[in-house]
């Protein structure tokens, strides 16, 4: 049976299962924070937040990305890894909108 958390990333996707899997489980507890009302939006938490997603995430999916490729593949030339780094303009990114959606849900909502 084949595992599709293991698998790589296709080099123009920049995105594997894992990553949505990340992001859908970072997204899902934002939203229960932010419905029972535990997240209050004070700047220490925006900050955390921004670091979340500028640093700590990034990082977790580019390692979890090259463990993926060294484990499927024998030879694996650092060209061939290249696409890695684009992972972290993503990631910024979806923390950017993330926080903004925050912000719509907070002002009207709650």
């Amino acid at each position: 049976m084949k595992n599709i958390f293991r698998e790589p990333a296709e080099p123009f996707t920049f995105f594997s299962y894992s990553d949505f899997l990340i992001l859908i489980i970072i997204n899902l507890i934002l939203y229960l924070l932010l419905k029972k009302q535990l997240l209050k939006l004070t700047r220490i938490n925006k900050i955390m937040i921004g670091i979340f997603f500028l640093i700590i995430v990034p990082l977790l999916s580019t390692q979890i990305e090259l463990y993926n490729v060294h484990y499927k593949f024998e030879i694996v030339d650092s060209f061939n890894l290249l696409y890695v780094i684009f992972k972290f303009p993503f990631w910024w990114l979806i923390g950017i909108i993330n926080i903004y959606l925050i912000k719509i849900i907070v002002k009207k909502y709650i």
